[in-house]
């Protein structure tokens, strides 16, 4: 793709962006400071008191509660198995960083010491976040006690330091060459971070601190290129209907906060990561001035590798799938639009199959001005509890009854509920009250904020919801088979919503729910078609995988570990099979 220089003065706004970083990451802290504990489940709060010397005594407390782990009823009642790996990160840290301040009473300590030399603190999910928490934290673990026995694996610390150590270095240099399997996870990617940054804060090894600090860089490159001032755009692997449904729910969230800054500071709900509160670590200046100096409309491209997840526990190491998930997003100063373009089937009998479109956010549009203005069409599974694989707003896991195209502007839709689905109708998130305009012909669906102009059509038509939790954020279409196609307009390119409105009822739309195909005539981005197997741009077929990064600012070829990094006259090579980061 063709690069696209940063603005005039993204040097300068790089230099506010990294003065003003402890300004940002005082703020933070600052709203996690407390006094009561009680709900303190994994040691966070109590390292966040600790880092100002706060609550001392309590904060002592809490981490020999949470070092107690398997001794007490989970806060909430869950099995204690299922997110042991989440309190082992953070006594990890909470070890390594107040040990030697004498913040760390001698009780707590030796709780720390007990809870990793007693008890085999491995989760029994094995999602990609829950094996990275272990893996890193049984390593760091390892490096503290070399001479000891941890019992649970029958192996003394400075075995399993060998051990996981070759295992880490494998897994990162893995995932630089295809991919995340949690990709672009707004509620997972701090997990992974945290992970990265004890492993760059206390890792002796200087290989590793390496590789975690070039990841760390890569992560961050990644949710900048899908980002537009803190909101995280697009498509994404693994997250919640609280996420799906407001940019403010997401862990990412208060880290782009912390990194880069954004204008929704009065809306950061959540905690910010505490890792990355506490941790030495610095994006490099590039990345800075990619992040504030993207003021031009471009395309990123991803291929992630399919997930390869067991369920079976103890974990049973699953061989890779050749498969991929194809990720467009499209970019513009006042919006930001994408979608899962092509996704893989997995082969025939594969153990890991079982997996697929789990939680996953098939296409999004978000538009700045407020965290909750973001419209997506799904097809809702299970009512219950948000989590449950098939959720009410997110994932398709045993269905997998979507089909997605986006290019530039326009998202391409497409629908095939099984007959053995509960639901036979699918929805959109659209909050309706939030626009300046809003206008419906028929199937259409058209919508104003500012100078942006939104279409909707539904194939099937459309109701709103009146009533309840979604009472005008919600449209309901019925049918098993159905078409979604949005289109998103400007000012910049069209005189007036009026204009807008005209020209999209003159776009040709065919839609043949026998065979599953969809086209689209637009005259903005021309002829688009799809069916399950393949997607055209003006009768050209569009090529599958794509690179593992392809856009202005990240170039990476499918499996090759080689990262280029680019902004203005300035290019830098993460090459993760050297651990090296040469700059040019």
């Amino acid at each position: 793709m063709d690069f696209i220089p940063l603005s005039d003065d993204a040097e300068s706004l790089a230099s506010k962006a990294i003065i003003s970083f402890e300004e940002r990451s005082t703020f933070l802290l600052d709203k996690q400071i407390q006094k009561d504990l009680s709900k303190d489940l994994y040691g966070g709060m109590a390292i966040a008191n600790l880092s100002k010397t706060m609550y001392v005594e309590a904060s002592n407390q809490s981490l020999v509660r949470s070092a107690e782990w398997f001794e007490h009823p989970h806060l909430y009642g869950r099995d204690p198995q299922g997110e042991s790996d989440f309190a082992a990160i953070k006594l990890i840290r909470a070890l390594y960083q107040f040990e030697l301040t004498g913040l760390l009473q001698e009780q707590t300590t030796n709780s720390i010491r007990n809870f990793y030399l007693n008890h085999h603190f491995e989760s029994k999910y094995k999602s990609e976040n829950h094996m990275l928490l272990f893996h890193t934290s049984r390593y760091l673990a390892a490096q503290k006690y070399p001479h000891d026995c941890f019992k649970a694996y029958g192996k003394i610390g400075r075995e399993l330091l060998e051990e996981e150590g070759k295992l880490l270095r494998e897994y990162l240099v893995f995932r630089a060459k295809r991919g995340w399997a949690e990709f672009d996870s707004s509620s997972y990617m701090p997990e992974v971070m945290e992970c990265l940054l004890c492993l760059y804060d206390f890792a002796s090894d200087l290989e590793l601190v390496k590789l975690a600090e070039m990841m760390l860089d890569l992560l961050l490159l990644d949710m900048l290129c899908d980002s537009l001032d803190g909101l995280y755009g697009g498509a994404h692997g693994r997250i919640y209907a609280p996420v799906a449904l407001d940019h403010a729910r997401s862990g990412t969230f208060p880290l782009y906060y912390l990194y880069f800054g954004h204008g929704y500071r009065g809306e950061i709900q959540g905690p910010c990561l505490i890792a990355a509160i506490c941790s030495g670590y610095r994006p490099r200046k590039q990345i800075y001035e990619i992040a504030l100096g993207r003021t031009q409309p471009y395309v990123h491209q991803e291929s992630k590798h399919l997930h390869c997840i067991t369920c079976e526990t103890p974990h049973k190491k699953l061989p890779q799938e050749e498969g991929s998930i194809n990720k467009y997003t499209y970019f513009t100063p006042r919006y930001i639009i994408g979608a899962v373009n092509f996704q893989d089937s997995y082969r025939l009998g594969s153990e890991a199959g079982w997996y697929a479109h789990h939680q996953q956010h098939q296409w999004d549009l978000s538009l700045v001005e407020d965290t909750t203005l973001k419209i997506f069409s799904h097809h809702p599974g299970h009512q219950g509890t948000e989590g449950s694989e098939h959720g009410y707003w997110t994932g398709d896991l045993g269905c997998g009854c979507g089909h997605f195209f986006g290019e530039k502007n326009v998202v391409l839709t497409m629908y095939q509920i099984p007959q053995g689905q509960e639901l036979h109708w699918i929805h959109v998130h659209v909050p309706r009250d939030a626009f300046d305009e809003v206008e419906e012909e028929g199937n259409y669906l058209f919508l104003r904020k500012s100078e942006v102009y939104i279409s909707l059509f539904i194939h099937n038509g459309y109701d709103w919801t009146e009533d309840g939790e979604y009472a005008r954020r919600e449209i309901r279409s019925q049918g098993r088979c159905n078409a979604v196609i949005c289109e998103v307009g400007d000012d910049m390119s069209i005189p007036d919503f009026a204009t807008f409105r005209r020209t999209i009822l003159q776009n040709r739309v065919v839609f043949d729910p026998v065979n599953m195909q969809l086209s689209y005539r637009s005259s903005s981005v021309g002829e688009l078609s799809m069916d399950k197997s393949k997607r055209t741009v003006n009768g050209e077929k569009v090529t599958f995988p794509y690179p593992t990064y392809n856009g202005p600012y990240m170039f990476s070829a499918f499996n090759s570990g080689i990262i280029e990094v680019r902004s203005n006259e300035k290019k830098s090579t993460y090459d993760f099979n050297q651990i090296t980061v040469r700059q040019e």
